[in-house]
C-alpha cells in the first residue's frame, strides 16, 4: 500500500512538473503581448482545455460502458 502512494505521488509530481514547465513557457510568450490579446489567449485556452477534456470523458464513458457489454 505504501509503495502504491509513493508511486501515485510519483506520477502526480512528475506530471505536475511537466505542466508548470508548459505554462511557464506559453506564459512567458503571452505576456509579450498587450493586455487585451492576452485576455483573449487566455479565454481561448480556458474553452480549449474545457473542451478537451470533455472530449476525453466521453471517450473514456463510452470504454468504460462498452466493456460492460461483454
Amino acid at each position: 500500500m505504501v509503495a502504491e502512494v509513493l508511486e501515485n505521488y510519483e506520477k502526480i509530481r512528475a506530471f505536475h512538473k511537466k505542466w508548470l514547465k508548459s505554462w511557464e513557457e506559453l506564459g512567458a510568450r503571452i505576456l509579450k503581448f498587450p493586455d487585451w490579446l492576452q485576455t483573449i489567449i487566455l479565454e481561448d485556452v480556458h474553452t480549449a482545455v474545457q473542451n478537451r477534456v470533455g472530449t476525453m470523458e466521453m471517450i473514456l464513458e463510452s470504454m468504460k460502458n462498452k466493456g460492460k457489454g461483454k
